[in-house]
């Protein structure tokens, strides 16, 4: 049977020259959209997310039911994620310590621009501080784990967007954007614009967006499958992480950037079109 063969059969699809099971490429996508909606979802919801027939996404929760992944509460009829779903991904934490893989490259990367470095991951749409090394200048700038910074008007989260799920992009661009600075970045066609510059990059900037004087530069890091794991960034004043970056600056930023992720099994990614300014 040929992949185009079941492709009509509605159980297998071709991309880039492997054939995928459809319907286990749904599932993941509806977990993923369960995971970033941070509640609860009824499943008309949850197929406007997805932009799937209704019924499609239903049958797929039933099946993720029975596995035991989802559960459906019985008086909202919503569903949400197990117990079982937080196992896996516990198990899965401990497999993948990015911070472990990240943090020899974050400290020749500290040591070779003397900013502080900081790793972020995607988590409910928006960028999470996991790790950050500071500098040893008089002025300490840093940014400590835990921190959520808005996806819109920062380097870590626009990154986040640019290269992570449609779902978290399109909710996003859908709005509220919060102004922190005069100089957040709030308009949605604006923000979908500087999408497009930072995939084409590969790098971002967000010079006081969400705090006045400060700025930092953010590269993607993926993992095998070209798939967005975390942001690599330099903090610091406005006056020595410039926009445009450095081009020493930025070089460094992106060889540690692509050392992680080459530890991670990716791709080497294409080269920066650039130190064009974001003005």
């Amino acid at each position: 049977m040929t992949s185009q063969t079941k492709a009509t059969s509605g159980e297998d699809a071709t991309e880039e020259g492997t054939t995928a099971v459809r319907s286990v490429l749904m599932a993941v996508r509806v977990l993923e959209a369960m995971a970033l909606a941070g509640g609860p979802l009824r499943v008309s919801d949850l197929a406007r997310h997805l932009g799937e027939p209704k019924g499609r996404v239903h049958r797929h929760l039933v099946t993720l039911r029975l596995a035991g992944l989802v559960a459906q509460e019985e008086t909202t009829e919503r569903y949400h994620l197990t117990w079982r779903m937080f196992q896996i991904g516990q198990a899965a934490g401990e497999q993948f310590d990015l911070k472990r893989v990240a943090e020899p490259a974050m400290h020749r990367l500290r040591d070779a621009v003397g900013q502080s470095v900081l790793l972020a991951v995607p988590t409910g749409g928006d960028p999470l501080v996991v790790h950050a090394l500071e500098a040893p200048n008089k002025v300490l700038i840093s940014v400590q784990p835990g921190n959520r910074p808005p996806a819109h008007c920062s380097a870590q989260g626009r990154i986040m967007l640019a290269f992570g799920p449609a779902e978290a992009r399109a909710r996003s661009l859908a709005g509220p954007l919060e102004k922190l600075t005069p100089h957040s970045l709030t308009d949605p066609a604006k923000l979908q614009a500087r999408l497009e510059a930072v995939r084409a990059r590969g790098w971002e900037t967000a010079p006081q967006e969400a705090l006045l004087g400060i700025n930092v530069l953010a590269a993607p890091i993926f993992a095998a499958g070209q798939v967005l794991v975390g942001s690599l960034g330099l903090v610091g004043s406005v006056q020595f992480v410039q926009d445009p970056p450095d081009a020493a600056m930025l070089a460094a930023l992106q060889e540690a950037a692509g050392e992680i992720s080459a530890r991670l099994g990716a791709e080497p990614q294409r080269a920066s079109g650039g130190t064009k300014s974001r003005q």
